[in-house]
Protein backbone atom coordinates (compact mmCIF):
# COMPACT_ATOMS: atom_id res chain seq x y z
CA UNK A 1 0.00 0.00 0.00
CA UNK A 2 1.27 3.58 -0.90
CA UNK A 3 0.63 6.58 1.54
CA UNK A 4 1.93 9.56 1.28
CA UNK A 5 2.21 12.06 4.12
CA UNK A 6 -0.08 15.26 4.69
CA UNK A 7 -1.37 17.90 6.93
CA UNK A 8 -5.14 19.36 8.10
CA UNK A 9 -5.95 22.65 6.18
CA UNK A 10 -4.05 25.24 6.29
CA UNK A 11 -0.93 24.32 9.59
CA UNK A 12 1.13 26.54 10.82
CA UNK A 13 5.10 26.34 9.41
CA UNK A 14 6.34 24.12 12.06
CA UNK A 15 3.48 22.12 11.76
CA UNK A 16 4.09 21.72 8.31
CA UNK A 17 7.83 21.68 8.52
CA UNK A 18 7.67 18.60 10.86
CA UNK A 19 5.57 16.63 9.11
CA UNK A 20 7.97 16.97 6.00
CA UNK A 21 10.54 16.06 8.15
CA UNK A 22 8.41 13.06 9.20
CA UNK A 23 7.72 12.19 5.37
CA UNK A 24 11.52 12.34 4.73
CA UNK A 25 12.14 9.76 7.89
CA UNK A 26 10.24 7.21 6.67
CA UNK A 27 11.29 7.93 2.29
CA UNK A 28 6.99 9.00 2.06
CA UNK A 29 6.15 11.35 -0.40
CA UNK A 30 4.84 14.60 1.18
CA UNK A 31 1.91 16.61 -0.32
CA UNK A 32 1.22 19.93 0.95
CA UNK A 33 -2.09 20.24 1.85
CA UNK A 34 -2.90 24.17 1.43
CA UNK A 35 -6.84 24.48 1.46
CA UNK A 36 -7.51 21.15 -0.24
CA UNK A 37 -9.58 18.16 0.47
CA UNK A 38 -8.04 14.96 1.73
CA UNK A 39 -9.04 13.46 -1.55
CA UNK A 40 -7.72 15.80 -3.64
CA UNK A 41 -4.41 15.28 -1.68
CA UNK A 42 -4.49 11.69 -2.19
CA UNK A 43 -4.93 12.16 -5.36
CA UNK A 44 -2.17 13.99 -6.02
CA UNK A 45 0.09 11.80 -4.76
CA UNK A 46 -1.56 8.96 -6.61
CA UNK A 47 -1.32 7.23 -2.89
CA UNK A 48 -3.54 4.52 -1.74
CA UNK A 49 -3.88 6.28 1.75
CA UNK A 50 -2.78 9.41 3.46
CA UNK A 51 -1.10 9.90 6.66
CA UNK A 52 -2.38 13.30 8.39
CA UNK A 53 0.02 14.66 10.81
CA UNK A 54 -0.43 17.33 13.34
CA UNK A 55 1.44 18.41 16.64
CA UNK A 56 -0.59 16.23 18.69
CA UNK A 57 -2.04 13.24 16.43
CA UNK A 58 -0.78 10.70 14.10
CA UNK A 59 -4.08 9.76 11.44
CA UNK A 60 -4.03 7.14 8.98
CA UNK A 61 -6.84 7.84 6.18
CA UNK A 62 -7.78 4.99 4.46
CA UNK A 63 -10.75 4.90 2.18
CA UNK A 64 -11.89 7.64 3.40
CA UNK A 65 -11.84 6.81 7.16
CA UNK A 66 -9.37 8.31 9.65
CA UNK A 67 -8.03 5.81 12.09
CA UNK A 68 -5.77 7.99 14.62
CA UNK A 69 -3.25 6.17 16.33
CA UNK A 70 -3.72 5.26 20.07
CA UNK A 71 -1.46 2.33 22.02
CA UNK A 72 -5.17 0.26 23.07
CA UNK A 73 -4.98 -0.74 26.61
CA UNK A 74 -1.33 0.29 27.13
CA UNK A 75 -2.03 3.78 29.26
CA UNK A 76 -3.80 1.37 31.47
CA UNK A 77 -1.01 -1.22 31.66
CA UNK A 78 1.61 1.16 32.44
CA UNK A 79 -0.25 3.12 35.16
CA UNK A 80 -0.77 -0.08 36.88
CA UNK A 81 3.14 -0.80 36.38
CA UNK A 82 4.12 2.73 37.40
CA UNK A 83 1.91 2.34 40.69
CA UNK A 84 2.52 -1.36 41.45
CA UNK A 85 6.26 -2.29 40.05
CA UNK A 86 7.70 -5.24 38.31
CA UNK A 87 7.89 -7.32 41.11
CA UNK A 88 6.15 -11.15 40.42
CA UNK A 89 3.31 -10.40 42.98
CA UNK A 90 2.26 -6.91 40.68
CA UNK A 91 2.36 -8.13 37.57
CA UNK A 92 -0.33 -10.83 38.32
CA UNK A 93 -2.43 -8.58 36.32
CA UNK A 94 -0.23 -8.21 32.97
CA UNK A 95 0.75 -11.35 31.69
CA UNK A 96 2.82 -10.29 29.05
CA UNK A 97 5.37 -8.51 31.72
CA UNK A 98 5.02 -11.88 33.65
CA UNK A 99 6.72 -13.46 30.60
CA UNK A 100 9.50 -11.13 29.78
CA UNK A 101 10.65 -10.15 33.32
CA UNK A 102 11.89 -7.36 32.17
CA UNK A 103 15.10 -6.04 34.23
CA UNK A 104 15.92 -1.95 34.91
CA UNK A 105 18.40 -1.22 31.66
CA UNK A 106 16.96 -4.20 29.32
CA UNK A 107 17.44 -4.11 25.87
CA UNK A 108 14.34 -5.21 24.16
CA UNK A 109 13.45 -6.13 20.31
CA UNK A 110 9.96 -6.65 19.48
CA UNK A 111 10.26 -8.03 16.17
CA UNK A 112 6.12 -7.52 15.36
CA UNK A 113 5.74 -4.34 16.61
CA UNK A 114 1.74 -4.20 15.75
CA UNK A 115 0.63 -1.33 17.13
CA UNK A 116 3.27 -0.86 19.56
CA UNK A 117 0.92 -1.05 22.87
CA UNK A 118 3.64 -4.04 24.11
CA UNK A 119 6.41 -2.00 23.76
CA UNK A 120 5.37 0.45 25.05
CA UNK A 121 4.75 -1.35 27.96
CA UNK A 122 8.35 -2.83 27.92
CA UNK A 123 9.58 0.79 27.63
CA UNK A 124 8.01 1.73 31.00
CA UNK A 125 9.24 -1.62 32.34
CA UNK A 126 13.00 -1.15 31.31
CA UNK A 127 13.30 2.16 32.75
CA UNK A 128 15.41 5.19 31.86
CA UNK A 129 18.64 3.30 31.02
CA UNK A 130 16.67 0.82 29.03
CA UNK A 131 15.26 1.10 25.08
CA UNK A 132 13.19 -1.16 23.21
CA UNK A 133 13.78 -1.58 19.27
CA UNK A 134 10.43 -1.98 17.17
CA UNK A 135 9.99 -3.76 13.85
CA UNK A 136 7.10 -3.50 11.21
CA UNK A 137 7.85 -4.78 7.76
CA UNK A 138 4.77 -2.64 6.39
CA UNK A 139 5.77 1.53 5.33
CA UNK A 140 2.17 2.61 6.03
CA UNK A 141 1.92 0.79 9.79
CA UNK A 142 5.93 1.21 10.69
CA UNK A 143 5.48 5.34 9.63
CA UNK A 144 1.63 5.22 11.75
CA UNK A 145 3.05 4.01 14.61
CA UNK A 146 6.66 5.77 14.63
CA UNK A 147 5.02 9.22 14.40
CA UNK A 148 1.87 8.20 17.38
CA UNK A 149 5.02 7.63 19.32
CA UNK A 150 6.37 10.52 18.94
CA UNK A 151 3.53 12.51 19.75
CA UNK A 152 2.77 10.61 22.39
CA UNK A 153 2.96 12.45 25.46
CA UNK A 154 4.02 9.79 27.90
CA UNK A 155 7.64 9.51 29.16
CA UNK A 156 8.27 6.01 28.56
CA UNK A 157 7.43 6.69 24.69
CA UNK A 158 10.48 8.05 23.28
CA UNK A 159 12.41 5.09 24.16
CA UNK A 160 10.90 2.90 21.86
CA UNK A 161 12.62 3.13 18.24
CA UNK A 162 11.09 2.09 15.55
CA UNK A 163 12.48 0.42 12.54
CA UNK A 164 11.13 -0.89 9.42
CA UNK A 165 12.85 -4.20 8.41
CA UNK A 166 11.43 -7.75 7.90
CA UNK A 167 12.41 -9.56 11.48
CA UNK A 168 13.67 -12.49 9.63
CA UNK A 169 16.36 -10.56 7.64
CA UNK A 170 16.92 -7.75 10.68
CA UNK A 171 17.47 -10.88 13.00
CA UNK A 172 19.94 -12.49 11.11
CA UNK A 173 21.80 -9.33 10.48
CA UNK A 174 22.48 -8.74 14.27
CA UNK A 175 25.17 -10.10 16.19
CA UNK A 176 24.88 -12.88 18.75
CA UNK A 177 23.47 -11.54 22.62
CA UNK A 178 22.73 -7.88 20.86
CA UNK A 179 19.39 -7.93 22.90
CA UNK A 180 18.13 -8.83 26.54
CA UNK A 181 14.86 -9.65 25.22
CA UNK A 182 13.31 -10.48 21.67
CA UNK A 183 9.51 -10.90 21.19
CA UNK A 184 7.33 -12.30 18.70
CA UNK A 185 3.63 -11.49 18.61
CA UNK A 186 2.56 -12.89 15.26
CA UNK A 187 -1.34 -11.71 13.82
CA UNK A 188 -3.39 -14.48 15.24
CA UNK A 189 -5.02 -16.83 13.34
CA UNK A 190 -8.72 -16.49 14.48
CA UNK A 191 -9.52 -12.83 14.64
CA UNK A 192 -11.52 -11.60 17.46
CA UNK A 193 -13.23 -8.23 18.13
CA UNK A 194 -10.54 -5.54 18.96
CA UNK A 195 -10.75 -1.84 18.63
CA UNK A 196 -10.82 0.48 15.27
CA UNK A 197 -6.81 0.82 15.05
CA UNK A 198 -5.93 -2.72 16.07
CA UNK A 199 -8.14 -3.45 12.65
CA UNK A 200 -6.20 -1.42 10.92
CA UNK A 201 -3.39 -3.59 11.98
CA UNK A 202 -5.40 -6.59 11.01
CA UNK A 203 -5.47 -4.95 7.61
CA UNK A 204 -2.31 -4.24 6.69
CA UNK A 205 -0.18 -6.36 8.53
CA UNK A 206 2.10 -9.14 7.14
CA UNK A 207 0.10 -12.55 7.99
CA UNK A 208 2.81 -14.69 7.08
CA UNK A 209 3.49 -17.29 10.19
CA UNK A 210 6.57 -16.96 12.62
CA UNK A 211 9.48 -19.89 10.55
CA UNK A 212 11.59 -21.28 12.87
CA UNK A 213 14.87 -20.45 11.14
CA UNK A 214 13.32 -16.60 12.66
CA UNK A 215 13.06 -18.20 15.93
CA UNK A 216 16.29 -19.83 15.77
CA UNK A 217 18.07 -16.26 15.03
CA UNK A 218 16.27 -14.50 17.87
CA UNK A 219 17.70 -17.24 20.42
CA UNK A 220 20.73 -16.33 18.80
CA UNK A 221 20.49 -12.46 19.63
CA UNK A 222 18.83 -12.82 22.98
CA UNK A 223 20.96 -12.82 26.07
CA UNK A 224 18.57 -14.00 28.32
CA UNK A 225 15.27 -15.39 25.98
CA UNK A 226 12.94 -15.14 23.70
CA UNK A 227 9.18 -14.50 24.19
CA UNK A 228 6.38 -15.85 21.72
CA UNK A 229 2.76 -14.80 22.31
CA UNK A 230 -0.13 -16.97 21.15
CA UNK A 231 -3.89 -16.49 20.99
CA UNK A 232 -6.06 -19.44 22.79
CA UNK A 233 -5.58 -22.49 21.83
CA UNK A 234 -1.90 -22.20 21.15
CA UNK A 235 -2.25 -23.62 17.46
CA UNK A 236 1.25 -21.79 16.36
CA UNK A 237 3.00 -21.90 19.24
CA UNK A 238 1.75 -25.91 19.03
CA UNK A 239 3.38 -25.64 15.35
CA UNK A 240 6.53 -24.80 16.22
CA UNK A 241 6.76 -27.32 19.15
CA UNK A 242 6.95 -24.64 22.13
CA UNK A 243 5.11 -25.41 25.23
CA UNK A 244 3.31 -22.57 26.83
CA UNK A 245 3.84 -20.86 30.22
CA UNK A 246 0.91 -21.63 32.55
CA UNK A 247 -1.78 -19.36 32.29
CA UNK A 248 -4.94 -18.54 34.30
CA UNK A 249 -8.01 -20.93 33.25
CA UNK A 250 -9.84 -19.24 30.14
CA UNK A 251 -6.99 -17.49 29.29
CA UNK A 252 -7.12 -15.86 25.87
CA UNK A 253 -3.46 -15.37 24.99
CA UNK A 254 -0.62 -18.13 25.66
CA UNK A 255 3.43 -16.73 26.24
CA UNK A 256 6.21 -19.16 25.76
CA UNK A 257 9.89 -18.41 26.50
CA UNK A 258 12.67 -20.00 25.01
CA UNK A 259 16.14 -19.74 26.59
CA UNK A 260 19.23 -18.42 24.21
CA UNK A 261 21.07 -20.73 21.66
CA UNK A 262 23.83 -22.21 23.28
Amino acid sequence: MRVAVTTTRRPDPCEEARAKESAGRHGLAFIPRGDSSLEAARSAASADGLLVLTNEASTLVLEGKAHRWFPGMAPLRVKWLRRHGTSPPATRRDPFLRACDFVEGDRVLDATLGLGADALVAAEAVGPSGEVWGLESVAALAAWVAEGLRRYADRAAPRVRVERADHGAFLEALPPRSFDVVLFDPMFRDARKAPGPFQVVRRLADFRPLDPQALAAARRVARRWVVVKDGAPGWDLARLGITPLASARGAHLYYARLPPAP
